[in-house]
């Protein structure tokens, strides 16, 4: 994967996505907003992490619990600023 130079945010990115795919990371589930553009732009970017956007958190951490059971992989999941991240506690049980 080729990084991007244009901001910091952009960087950081793409480095810790480089990095998670370099773990074994497979799978991300987004739920697109403003604040997370970087961090989206670059898994969907990533030749070999599979991204599924689902605009519900709740939904989202349900269905990236169901694709970690069935797959015994860790699934990431990606919000934006504030509350959203707590949405995703509904499935994380």
């Amino acid at each position: 994967m080729q990084l991007d130079f244009r901001n910091i945010n952009t960087l950081w990115s793409s480095v810790i996505v480089e990095t998670l795919s370099r773990l074994g990371l497979t799978t991300a589930v987004i739920c697109p907003g403003s604040r997370s553009t970087p961090l989206t732009l670059a898994f969907a970017r990533h030749p070999h992490i599979e991204t599924i956007p689902i605009l519900d958190e709740r939904s989202a951490a349900f269905f990236a619990l169901g694709i970690a059971k069935r797959t015994h992989l860790p699934t990431a999941l990606i919000c934006t600023s504030g509350t959203a991240g707590a949405n995703f506690l509904s499935g994380s049980y």
